[in-house]
């Protein structure tokens, strides 16, 4: 899957650059998207732009 096909989803897994952790998309809005952490559990919002396709097959998490 290429980067320019993927795209955050509510209940896709992505890796969050700023926190350098792969996340659960919880929600997307207009004021930011909505994350969990997959380590701890954590929520927090980042930016659609901090979003990558997640690393190490997390995607199967």
């Amino acid at each position: 899957m290429s980067g320019a096909e993927w795209e955050p989803r509510e209940g896709r897994v992505a890796y969050d650059r700023r926190s350098g952790e792969d996340v659960r998309v919880m929600a997307v809005h207009a004021c930011g998207v909505f994350v969990r952490s997959l380590r701890d559990g954590r929520e927090g919002v980042t930016a659609l732009g901090e979003l990558a396709p997640p690393e190490r097959g997390a995607e199967e998490s």
